[in-house]
């Protein structure tokens, strides 16, 4: 923070020819001293040297100079609004102070922002997909983010409150925070756009096998599997010589899932169990007053039933599943990784094996509705997890397309409207019970803000 408070110091002497009175006859800089575009206080004009300081590549004597030649921010605007801010608050400002302040307004950042707005602020949270209108990019937002400190408040205050009834709801920031939460927010937004969120990963073949080493080496996370690196076989080449699928109203089965082919994934890890009605209900809880998401349809007064606190969670769009794994420190699995999960690398057809068996998973032949996850031993996967057909069947994050491939066959669902779904549940396919709806290749689709009884999930990373 000393070297901060250095750096603002060398910009006022930098200009210390130029007078407060000056700067009021510049048309380029009275605006800023009338009413500073970029900071309204002392302390949001010290927040935005921090970034000056962790962004310029200090080449120059002057760091805030560096920064300004390289900035996208008119320099003399930003400059002049800078020395305005810094003359008309005449009161030391202890780096403390700054430092506090920054802290609340990134805390605060977290518990309220970060599921519309995302971790680098650039509008991609957890539930961003569902918020309409699209929350903002800070990050690129250049035009929004060149907005005066008043107008930007005004906003923050506001939210965009929508019907608290709908499935998606963000409240009046002003109702929930104070005045000085509300402007450490804003000084904390001002520092992630300035800062360009953060550095993008290193993508590099060193970098990965680096990552891929400490992954090895680190725990599997409470309840989680790791899958190693590699390869495994995905899709399959049966045909449906029966007819199968026509018969019971539908296309011919297993064209979906072509073309059977080597598929090369990183290490991940992935739960051991489906989501339950416990876990799912801290999420519920949690959400209160930030984004509302309502609990399943089946928890009678929004409580699920004594004695399922085990079950998996079920009737829950994609969006809300996406979100929950995603304020878990997790993420849904993608297509390929649920299936490599599923069957291993010996290309199985079922968890257990290649020959079905009603007896160890739980389908529509055995309760006529969900039980407690983990309860079929005999039923796991090559790597240990449980239920991964049966139960419930489970939202992962792919788009229902058709496979590198596999594009001979014209599916009219193919597209960006549909979500995948893998795993047969307990209910089957409406009034059918086919052991190929337990398949680890079969897959089903659903459009995501849909709900289903016998679709759930489980979470990634």
């Amino acid at each position: 923070m000393i070297e901060i408070e250095l750096m603002a110091l060398e910009v006022l002497v930098k200009l210390r020819r130029r007078s407060l009175a000056a700067l009021k006859t510049d048309s380029k800089c009275s605006f800023a001293v009338r009413k500073p575009r970029f900071f309204t206080n002392f302390r949001l004009a010290m927040n935005h040297l921090q970034s000056f300081a962790s962004t310029c590549l200090h080449k120059r004597k002057c760091a805030v100079g560096q920064f300004l030649q390289k900035s996208s921010l008119n320099p003399k605007v930003a400059l002049c609004s800078l020395v305005a801010a810094l003359s008309l608050h005449q009161t030391a400002y202890a780096a403390s102070d700054l430092a506090a302040d920054l802290d609340n307004g990134k805390a605060l950042y977290t518990k309220y922002c970060f599921y519309c707005h995302g971790k680098e602020g650039r509008g991609d949270g957890a539930v961003a997909i569902a918020v309409q209108p699209k929350p903002v990019d800070f990050v690129n937002d250049q035009e929004r983010m060149s907005r005066s400190d008043a107008e930007l408040m005004k906003s923050i205050e506001e939210g965009i409150v929508q019907d608290p009834d709908s499935r998606m709801y963000m409240p009046a920031w002003k109702e929930v925070l104070s005045s000085a939460g509300l402007r450490d927010v804003l000084a904390y937004v001002r520092l992630l756009a300035a800062q360009g969120g953060k550095p993008p990963a290193d993508t590099g073949r060193e970098g990965s096998a680096v990552k891929q080493q400490e992954k090895e080496a680190a725990p599997a996370p409470d309840d989680m599997v790791y899958i190693p690196a590699g390869d495994f076989i995905m899709g399959s080449d049966k045909v449906d010589t029966d007819a199968m699928g026509l018969r019971f109203g539908s296309t011919p089965y297993y064209l979906n899932e072509k073309p059977r082919r080597t598929v090369t994934l990183d290490a991940y890890y992935i739960d051991k169990y489906e989501t339950t009605n416990q876990q799912y209900s801290e999420f519920v809880a949690a959400m209160q007053g930030r984004v509302r998401i309502p609990p399943p349809a089946y928890w009678e007064h929004g409580v699920y039933a004594e004695g399922e606190e085990h079950f998996p969670v079920h009737t829950v769009h994609w969006y809300a599943a996406s979100a929950y794994c995603r304020w878990r420190g997790k993420r849904l699995p993608t297509e390929a990784e649920w299936e490599k999960a599923a069957r291993g690398i010996d290309g199985r057809e079922f968890p257990w094996g290649d020959e079905y068996s009603p007896d160890k998973s739980n389908n529509q032949s055995n309760f006529g509705g969900v039980i407690a996850v983990g309860s079929y031993e005999e039923g796991k996967s090559p790597y240990g997890l449980y239920d991964m057909t049966g139960n419930v069947a489970e939202w992962v994050d792919d788009w229902y397309k058709a496979y590198p491939g596999g594009e001979s066959h014209k599916d009219p669902k193919y597209g960006e409207r549909y979500k995948v779904i893998r795993g047969g549940g307990w209910g089957g396919m409406g009034h059918y019970n086919l052991p190929l709806y337990y398949s680890t290749t079969h897959r089903e689709k659903g459009i995501p803000t849909d709900a289903f009884r016998d679709v759930g999930f489980r979470c990634a990373k």
